[in-house]
């Protein structure tokens, strides 16, 4: 038997060992205690990287394990142990979760059926226990991650420490080709070659006609800052966590002073979904004004009572990008033509998700623009910081003014 070892995932350790599955209890891995964890998180996450995220001395993890298995030499392992099989991890948007994820388990089955499974992941936004996102963080070696990531928002890979330690040495490698005319325009691919970027998750504003008509309808994201708005606005958000994808932009734009100011006028926080059903139910407490996705205002039954904004300096884009390593580049040739094809870009365009693929026509109104925050300012400012900086100043001043009620 050869010998347990630090690179071998979660899944594969369990599947060849399972007489350790009492030290990982031990440990408090309590997450692996279930098959569905294990088969579907396990192939994702390395032992290397789950002992440096909780923080556990590899040598004392291992000599447990080496215990255990001595103990009991002759446990036999499950037959279908499946080893080294290339990884997806999807983390997506809830508008493109649900059919992205039926069109990948789709195409997972057929590479089954051919004898080339593909082991993937579409993180959902409720089950803690399958997500990933906690461990990027603690991952130091690119082997840690998987061959293929599908994310979005400006989140940890846009992080200085990420870009420093896995995208500057050219360890990911774009698959993108022409960009979509409106794409090219604001510089959305990733110049330094590492990022392929998928599509982008726009972020509009929404004017509720009759609450308030005494207020001007706002032309520029800036016209959000003005007193007049105070407690007028909702964005996504919950308790003292506010969506970066909005304020990133409205830091870029208008500077640190504008995330006070933003700050004051916001009453709440709530998911796109919540947005949507506050303005179709005409409920009380509904302010004039929401920051939602243009995805989310498209569900809007009470047409009459809206007006879907593009300001004047476009639709903030939140990014959702592919990494591909470049030593699976060739090998899962196949996956990436199958994520970068036509028709999984229609069904992002047809659902209001602009995507930079060079044959899929956008259908952004008239005039409308996007905004991206460009790769000059990504590379200028570690993201990690910003947000946390910007955060803080945004959830104290909201606080502090009382955060509602809504009017």
């Amino acid at each position: 038997m050869p010998p347990i070892h630090l690179d071998l995932s979660v899944q594969d350790c369990l599947q060849r060992y399972p007489q350790i599955l009492p030290v990982f209890q031990r440990f408090g891995f309590h997450d692996f205690d279930n098959p569905q964890v294990r088969e579907k998180l396990g192939p994702f996450v390395k032992l290397r990287t789950l002992l440096a995220f909780r923080k556990i001395e590899a040598g004392i993890f291992l000599d447990s394990c080496r215990d255990a298995l001595t103990a009991q030499p002759d446990l036999p392992a499950p037959a279908d142990i499946r080893t080294a099989q290339p990884t997806l991890l999807t983390l997506l948007p809830c508008g493109l979760k649900v059919p992205l994820d039926r069109a990948l388990q789709t195409f997972a089955e057929q590479l089954a059926h051919n004898g080339t499974p593909l082991a993937y992941l579409a993180e959902g936004n409720v089950n803690h226990e399958l997500s990933y996102s906690p461990y990027i963080e603690s991952v130091e070696s690119v082997d840690e991650l998987p061959d293929l990531i599908l994310s979005s928002d400006l989140n940890a890979f846009y992080h200085h420490r990420f870009l420093e330690r896995f995208a500057a040495p050219g360890h990911f490698v774009s698959a993108n080709t022409a960009m979509a005319p409106r794409m090219a325009e604001i510089g959305f691919a990733d110049p330094h070659g590492h990022f392929t970027m998928f599509c982008a998750n726009a972020l509009v504003a929404v004017r509720v006609r009759d609450l308030r008509p005494e207020l001007p309808t706002p032309v520029s994201w800036g016209d959000l800052l003005d007193e007049r708005y105070r407690k007028a606005i909702i964005m996504r958000g919950q308790d003292s966590f506010f969506c970066s994808g909005v304020l990133v932009p409205f830091f870029r734009l208008f500077g640190r002073d504008a995330i006070p100011r933003l700050a004051a006028n916001v009453c709440g926080g709530m998911h796109p979904s919540q947005m949507v059903k506050m303005i179709d139910a005409r409920a009380d407490g509904c302010p004039p004004l929401f920051v939602m996705p243009w995805f989310f205002a498209q569900k809007i039954k009470s047409r009459e009572r809206i007006d879907i904004l593009f300001p004047r300096e476009g639709a903030f884009i939140s990014p959702v990008q592919l990494l591909v390593k470049r030593s699976r580049r060739q090998a899962l040739a196949h996956v990436i033509d199958f994520l970068m094809g036509r028709s999984l870009h229609q069904h992002c365009s047809d659902n209001f998700f602009p995507t930079p693929h060079p044959e899929v026509a956008d259908n952004l109104p008239a005039g409308a623009g996007l905004f991206w925050v460009g790769w000059d300012f990504i590379h200028r400012h570690d993201l990690e910081q910003v947000k946390k900086q910007i955060g803080e100043s945004f959830t104290e001043t909201f606080l502090r003014t009382g955060g509602g009620p809504c009017s």
